[in-house]
């Protein structure tokens, strides 16, 4: 009885390790976003292009802020609108600097995530730097990094 059910084990631990091939995931694919910071538009290429055509416009949420006279951390979390009406969403780290009067992150990451339409299953990493100027109220952040849309 206890040869039948070691036997019984091992041939359910052999299907369910060689069994069925396991799916593959799409491999990741590069994208980049640019943001004008004054008047919160984007657009997007590479990867996102399909899925967010053109240009959008985006919000940022801020979640978290603590610093020094050395530098200034944030957390925002972030949520894209395309003109055709998807949404994805990020969260961002931006490390802040002062450099000669403009705001500069120095490179922060970023993961994208899922969100509506065609974006559901959406999720991905990559790098954020940005300048901004209080003065004038205007700014560009590049964003670049791997997404993977299944």
């Amino acid at each position: 009885m206890i040869k039948k059910s070691a036997r019984t084990l091992l041939a359910a631990v052999t299907l369910l390790a060689f069994g069925a091939p396991a799916a593959e995931a799409a491999a990741p694919e590069p994208f980049s976003i640019t943001e004008n910071i004054g008047d919160h538009t984007f657009t997007t290429e590479g990867a996102l292009n399909p899925l967010c055509p053109d240009s959008g416009t985006f919000t940022d949420e801020l979640h978290a802020a603590g610093g020094n006279a050395s530098g200034f951390n944030e957390l925002f979390r972030t949520v894209y609108t395309c003109t055709n009406g998807n949404t994805f969403s990020a969260q961002k780290h931006l490390r802040l600097v002062n450099e000669n009067g403009l705001i500069v992150n120095t490179g922060g990451p970023i993961t994208l995530s899922g969100g509506t339409g065609d974006h559901t299953k959406l999720n991905g990493h990559g790098v954020g730097t940005s300048t901004f100027n209080p003065a004038t109220g205007q700014g560009t952040a590049n964003i670049s990094g791997v997404l993977q849309l299944s």
